[in-house]
């Protein structure tokens, strides 16, 4: 008769083998051939994915609600005022830190125009609440460094 552990050992042994057969892609162009790269999963946990330019979404936000899906649309219109807010919610303390709040959506823009895309700010609520803000007061009209200044008040550690 097997024990509790024995059962436990068997389903993590399976679960790691399913998670090393599903993440068996490694990029490259998809089988449709229509130059869309696959996802790429990076050693910092987070998924990449490249798309023709920023009319074109990255389809892990599919997996999303569709007010990630909204924010993570206005990104690259945001881009100047992003690349010059930090982001607080340690990302930027990592051991391959992310440089703006930018980051924490879009890791590249190709001089083709095709954009790589991150899921690091799909997944974390504190890039999305600041990125809501930093969009909200850019609306209102509000400056970079004014907003910068308003993140900062609302987001930053009170011992920094």
């Amino acid at each position: 008769m097997r024990s509790a552990r024995d059962w436990l050992l068997g389903g993590v042994i399976l679960l790691l083998a399913g998670f090393m057969a599903v993440s068996g892609c490694s990029g490259g162009e998809s089988a449709g051939g229509d130059g869309h790269e696959h996802g790429v999963m990076t050693t910092e946990g987070e998924w990449h994915e490249t798309t023709s330019g920023p009319d074109e979404l990255p389809s892990f936000l599919l997996r999303y609600a569709d007010r990630t899906v909204d924010l993570y649309a206005v990104v690259y219109e945001h881009m100047d005022i992003l690349r010059q807010l930090n982001c607080y919610c340690g990302c930027m303390d990592a051991n391959d830190p992310h440089d703006s709040l930018l980051r924490c959506f879009l890791v590249d823009v190709q001089d083709d125009g095709s954009i790589t895309w991150t899921d690091h700010g799909a997944n974390c609520g504190i890039c999305l609440m600041e990125l809501q803000d930093a969009v909200a007061f850019a609306k209102q009209g509000k400056s970079a460094d004014e907003i910068r200044g308003l993140i900062d008040a609302k987001y930053a550690p009170a011992d920094l």
